[in-house]
């Protein structure tokens, strides 16, 4: 049994409905046209969040919590609810040294690029690492963001500790790791401050064993609370404060784009690097390629990058040959200098390294068989700004996407974004991205794949040219879902489902309409007016 408390109250906020400010909040980063708000709240503090939730519980008023709005999925564009926004929420605390590590307190609108800064003075990291490092930490965990790095560290679940929320009436809820644990099939029960219960159903479906899953509610044997909430989108309660778990900087990094002249070459190097760091970890090995990602672009990736000119803008050089490229991260065991890293590659480029060991030369040797000297481009350990631009690389993909849908939407309003966020056991993943390309082929659609490779987690994306491949583009990903699904995967791996029909066919079609019962049972429990999110991740 877990007890909410009760905040004193504070005066009632008046939600704004200036449309010069409300306009701004009306949609998020999934494309999909803007909604309506009955107003915008911007929250400051907790007691003003369950003061408004409080007095405004007896009418059921419909509520949306909004953090940077970078939801691909239309979970933070409102449909005429009033919209709390936790942006204002920016309080990062001390770090908490503790026997077994380091944690530290962030609030829900503290973005991942100020953590990940504040972090750095002190020598700690949050290693989720999601891509978008303007998210905050609210929409984060909502989600179960994932990243790059989750090959090495997890999602963001695995680095949760506690949760300070307010449940649907505006009483708090503030939860540790192991304070509440129930079996498939018992209930969670959290008892509120005028004595009545919420009884909660522990889900008794099964999720598959991967590593990035963001389907619903989250389901094990046994099942944390914190993870309930963790990846719930908001539909359960409003998560004000996150304790996370932390790790040591690396030392140093390495950072490299390597380009290769066949996809099949970049997934074979792509599991000849998974396979050394996961023994080198496996057997602390400090010599081991301690690869963290490993990040994909395919040859229509490529093209698009060529094509917006951001190569140039960023230095880069894509070789005519090249059909995929290969974006990685290597962790030093220890502080090593530019200098340093240069003698050791300089061996490599001229074939008169001596046979050393270290993570650099086992690295180089596995790229020897797949990747050209002029094929790869590095940023070495002291030079960030070069490690910010291969970075960029990846992201400037995505980026031209959204652009090219915006300026075709002038001609053909109702185009949107398609895209796909499948994960499935790595052994499996080259027939997947056969798939992928048949699929967008036979219905004629321009597409490009992109992704983290090195968790068998890609992003297929049609690009339509009119609202007719949009509804292609939709056909596709029912079909990828369920090819992901027969092959042990699955089809909803970092993104959510938020508001997105086809997303929440995909779920239904993924864990079956028993399991969306139980669903709504947890949502009836904890929020029984459903006022908060509604539509979110269920359907009204």
């Amino acid at each position: 049994m877990v007890r909410t408390e009760r905040l004193v109250d504070e005066a009632v906020l008046e939600p704004s409905t200036d449309p010069g400010i409300v306009e701004s909040y009306l949609e998020d980063a999934s494309g999909a046209a803007p909604g309506r708000a009955a107003g915008l709240l911007r929250i400051s503090d907790a007691a003003q969040a369950a003061t408004f939730l409080r007095r405004t519980a007896n009418r059921a008023l419909p509520v949306l919590f909004q953090a940077a709005r970078s939801s691909l999925t239309g979970g933070a564009i409102p449909r005429g609810e009033i919209v709390l926004s936790v942006e204002r929420m920016t309080d990062i605390g001390a770090v908490e040294r503790h026997p077994g590590g380091a944690r530290i307190r962030a609030q829900a609108g503290v973005r991942l690029v100020d953590l990940q800064y504040a972090l750095r003075g002190q020598g700690f990291y949050f290693p989720p690492v999601p891509t978008y490092q303007e998210a905050m930490v609210g929409g984060v965990l909502s989600t179960n963001a994932g990243g790059a790095a989750s090959f090495k560290y997890g999602v963001t679940r695995d680095w949760v500790h506690g949760l300070d929320l307010l449940l649907f009436n505006g009483e708090r809820l503030r939860i540790e790791r192991g304070q509440a644990v129930a079996r498939p099939g018992e209930s969670f029960r959290v008892e509120l401050t005028d004595g009545r219960r919420i009884e909660a159903p522990v889900p008794t479906y099964r999720l598959p064993p991967l590593k990035k899953i963001s389907a619903g509610y989250h389901a094990s044997d046994p099942l944390d609370l914190v993870d309930l909430f963790v990846g719930s989108e908001g539909t359960l309660g409003l998560i004000l404060e996150a304790t996370l778990d932390l790790v040591p900087l690396p030392p140093s990094l390495l950072t490299g784009l390597a380009f290769l002249d066949e996809r099949r070459a970049a997934l074979e190097l792509s599991a000849s690097m998974r396979l050394a760091a996961e023994r080198a970890r496996v057997n602390r090995d400090p010599l081991g390629p301690d690869v963290r990602s490993i990040e994909l672009l395919d040859r229509n990736s490529l093209d698009l990058l060529i094509e917006s000119d951001r190569h140039h803008r960023l230095r880069i050089r894509v070789p005519e040959r090249s059909h995929a490229a290969l974006l990685f991260e290597l962790e030093l065991p220890s502080r090593t200098s530019n200098d340093e890293a240069q003698a050791i590659v300089s061996g490599w480029l001229t074939g008169t390294a001596t046979g050393e060991e270290g993570p650099i030369p086992r690295l180089l040797r596995l790229l020897d068989d797949h990747v050209s000297p002029d094929g790869l481009e590095l940023a070495f350990p002291e030079d960030d700004s070069r490690r910010r631009a291969l970075g960029q690389v990846r992201e400037a993909v995505p980026l031209r996407v959204s652009e090219i849908l915006s300026e075709r939407c002038r001609q053909h309003p109702g185009i949107q974004k398609v895209g796909g966020d499948l994960i499935v056991p790595f052994d499996r993943l080259g027939e997947m991205v056969e798939i992928y390309e048949q699929g967008f082929r036979r219905r004629g659609l321009e597409f490009a794949i992109w992704g983290h490779v090195s968790d068998g987690n890609l992003h297929p994306n049609a690009i339509p040219r009119n609202v007719d491949e949009v509804r292609g583009g939709f056909e596709s990903m029912l079909e990828f879902a369920d090819a992901a699904t027969q092959r042990g995967g699955a089809p909803l791996s970092e993104h959510g489902v938020g508001r997105s029909s086809i997303k929440q066919e995909i779920l239904r079609r993924f864990l079956g309409t028993d399991a969306l019962s139980q669903m709504r049972a947890i949502k009836r429990a904890f929020d029984p007016q459903w006022r908060l999110a509604p539509g979110v991740l269920l359907a009204e």
